[in-house]
């Protein structure tokens, strides 16, 4: 499984709260954005139970806010 998670952050946390997510196993890619949200992490999981205790362990980082997963499929 393929998911984005998009994060919101306490602003004061946002650079602790990457650097916490960058050495969770399954975190792939963690970028910083401007907008709604504060960063996106790609994760790779074995499938959606994995998927599911993955974004588990980043909603429970200290600083932390709020999430919206999406979950990648293929287009045919």
């Amino acid at each position: 499984m393929v998911a984005g998670v998009l994060i919101n952050t306490d602003p004061a946390k946002t650079r602790e709260v990457y650097e916490k997510l960058k050495v969770i196993e399954g975190v792939a890619n963690i970028t910083a954005v401007f907008g709604r949200f504060d960063l996106v992490v790609m994760i790779r999981a074995l499938d959606l139970d994995a998927g599911a205790k993955l974004i588990a362990k980043i909603r429970e980082v200290e600083g932390v806010t709020a999430t919206e997963t999406l979950i990648a499929t293929t287009v045919e």
